[in-house]
């Protein structure tokens, strides 16, 4: 049995339990908790360098956001929400503060592996992803993270605050951006993106 069989034991035997108790649904590597407004989303990645006989993987967090596609992602939506689409993108090690990937060996003691993946999926990921009840929420963090220097996409806040209502917010976010963008096909951007939310820059 190769290292990669083993992870796929570990995700169908441990990890995806722990998810789907809690109401995600799952394709492929990755876990999405459908709201009314939002999804909350996980994606197990492996490193690049993995091979037959050394696996190592994390997990990433996010929260995908519909209201984005037709705004500012100008493609389809995806038929599943995917944390590669999505906002407050997260690693794992972010939550858990600690910057080891999970590694898979021939040496390693797998149960040991199971229980630090269950004690860091149940107290640190579920939670971080819990305290998101309404897209009000995923903007308070977002926003608290920016104060942070932790920045994404300028856009996303402008559309998020549109779809709660909060026109002003952002108007004055959209002309805000727009004054700062140095390309002229940012600038472009961001002006059919105005026209598309109906605000002016």
């Amino acid at each position: 049995m190769t290292m990669q069989d083993v992870l796929k034991e570990v995700i169908k035997r441990t990890i995806a339990p722990l998810f789907k108790v809690e109401g995600f649904k799952k394709q492929g590597n990755n876990f999405a908790h459908v709201c009314s407004n939002f999804s909350t989303t996980v994606n197990i990645q492996s490193s690049k360098w993995n091979t037959h006989d050394e696996v190592e993987f994390f997990f990433n967090t996010g929260i995908y956001i519909e209201q984005l596609f037709g705004t500012v992602h100008r493609y389809p939506k995806p038929s599943f929400p995917m944390e590669v689409n999505s906002v407050l993108r997260i690693r794992g090690t972010e939550l858990t503060k600690n910057d080891n990937w999970y590694r898979l060996t021939t040496d390693t003691n797998v149960d040991q592996l199971k229980q630090v993946i269950m004690k860091d999926i149940t107290d640190y990921i579920l939670p971080h992803l819990r305290q998101f009840e309404s897209i009000n929420d995923v903007i308070k963090v977002m926003e608290l993270r920016e104060k942070d220097g932790i920045y994404e996409n300028p856009h996303y806040l402008t559309v998020l605050y549109c779809s709660i209502g909060e026109m002003e917010k952002a108007q004055e976010r959209m002309v805000r951006v727009f004054n700062e963008l140095k390309l002229d096909s940012q600038k472009e951007f961001a002006w059919g993106l105005a026209n598309r939310l109906g605000l002016k820059v």
